[in-house]
């Protein structure tokens, strides 16, 4: 394959102070406005800190990183990489353009999405707006850990478990990206649980035929929650992703995508590497449950909040289109995307009754059409089975690598992962065949609940 074949996708992000700024063939111009970056103004207030020039520089970054990637389409059928150029207005000029700083972001990006991004910074203009009243939420000598957190399953879980093992005075920080474009008032923030919850107001417009695989997500979620920890003088970020979500899709890609690797240690090794950097601060990003399955971490949190059934109808986890996933207009569970498969099998090896509403209900039936009963076959029903068939096979290629230790793409992760993590090569070894085994467990436990003739167990055994 030549290098013009290889490199599908070129594309190049200007993002412009002037008011009409204009398009280049190829080339996707934006001005720099509200609409092309992130409200941050309640991170700071609760980080007890006034916004930056780094800090204004931050938000803007985010807005163009998710401008480029949801902006130029990928073509699947060739090839996944791409070829990212962003230009981009700073205040902190000379601090962008360090060589540490602009070389680590974009081996985060490219490790992250699998596309080759570059960067240009040129010193922006316009002074920023002032900032407003500064709110005091909380002394600032507690310790704090900030989570990236997106009102799902995992992210509750682990921020249960971590509230019910502390002993010592700590408070935990969720750092949400408020999707609706809306900053939260003052005074509904950390309403409805113990925990601190921020959100983050995404204002960015994108592309209406967006790209839809959007791999720079966690890069965002997780860089808020990572400037959060270093503006509070903390260096702790938990990372909530269960083992099957942080290593299955570096273990089992898909087809020709590039390694799925939004929880990985090598992605938020990298992210720190990055942070510090930029800042001058340690940021380290903790993944207790790396090596753990998501149905033994559910049976844990059982055991410290029993109201299993209020938790699953409060927590979502799928991640099909939300469009093809509602029941008379109300959002609802899919229930054949991977991460609904997951979830099924988890609750089941949890031991737990599942509340969760899907519309994909009889894992029993021998067709994914029998799946939704009579009369009530979706219209877009040939992607609900395109998707179930690579989410069965998916959960089955990682039960079959438990059988498989002397494969090459198992011990390359055990590689990588002993270096990020500092650890023995034996001691990873050990804990990732550990991982594998429970998942083979709990998989066949569940297939064989399903039945040998239910088009689970069909697609993932075909």
């Amino acid at each position: 394959m030549t290098a013009a074949e290889r490199l599908v996708v070129a594309g190049t992000l200007v993002l412009s102070e002037s008011s009409e700024p204009c398009s280049e063939p190829g080339n996707l111009v934006r001005r720099l406005d509200a609409r092309t970056s992130f409200e941050t103004k309640h991170l700071h207030e609760y980080c007890f800190s006034a916004p930056t020039g780094i800090s204004h520089d931050i938000a803007s970054l985010l807005g163009a990183v998710r401008l480029a990637d949801r902006g130029f389409v990928r073509h699947h059928s060739r090839a996944w990489e791409r070829t990212l150029e962003i230009e981009l207005p700073v205040y902190e000029l000379s601090t962008w353009r360090t060589q540490t700083v602009t070389n680590s972001l974009e081996d985060c990006l490219q490790y992250l999405t699998g596309d080759q991004w570059s960067f240009r910074f040129v010193k922006r203009r316009r002074n920023p707006a002032p900032a407003g009243q500064v709110h005091l939420v909380s002394s600032p000598d507690v310790p704090r850990v900030f989570v990236p957190f997106s009102h799902g399953l995992d992210s509750y879980a682990q921020s249960e478990l971590l509230t019910a093992s502390r002993r010592e005075k700590l408070e935990i920080v969720h750092v949400n990206i408020n999707a609706n474009r809306r900053s939260a008032s003052w005074r509904s923030l950390g309403r409805g649980g113990r925990a601190r919850a921020v959100p983050v107001s995404s204002q960015v417009d994108e592309p209406h035929h967006a790209e839809p695989s959007f791999r720079t997500r966690p890069f965002i979620y997780d860089m808020m929650a990572a400037y959060g920890a270093a503006m509070s003088d903390t260096s702790r970020v938990l990372v909530p992703e269960n083992g099957q979500g942080s290593l299955g899709g570096s273990l089992v890609p898909l087809g020709n995508e590039a390694p799925h690797r939004s929880c990985h240690p090598g992605f938020t090794s990298r992210l720190a590497r990055f942070v510090h950097a930029l800042t001058g601060r340690e940021v380290n990003f903790e993944h207790p449950g790396l090596f753990l399955t998501k149905g033994q971490v559910l049976a844990r949190l059982a055991k410290v909040r029993p109201n299993s059934n209020e938790w699953l109808l409060a927590h979502p986890s799928c991640s099909y289109d939300s469009r093809h996933a509602h029941d008379g207009g109300r959002k609802v569970h899919c229930g054949v995307c991977g991460n609904c498969l997951l979830r099924r099998l988890s609750v089941h090896a949890a031991g737990l009754a599942d509340s969760t509403r899907y519309r994909a209900t009889d894992l029993r039936a021998s067709t994914i059409d029998g799946t939704f009963g009579d009369g009530d076959l979706p219209r877009e029903i040939a992607a609900y089975r395109d998707v179930a068939l690579n989410s069965a096979r998916s959960m089955q290629r990682l039960a079959d690598l438990a059988d498989t230790p002397a494969a090459a793409r198992v011990w390359a992760e055990i590689d990588g992962l002993a270096r990020y993590q500092a650890r023995s090569i034996q001691e990873v070894k050990d804990d990732m065949f550990a991982l594998l085994k429970q998942h083979r467990s709990e998989w066949n436990a569940f297939l064989q609940q399903c039945g040998q003739s239910s088009w689970v167990t069909q697609l993932a055994r075909g």
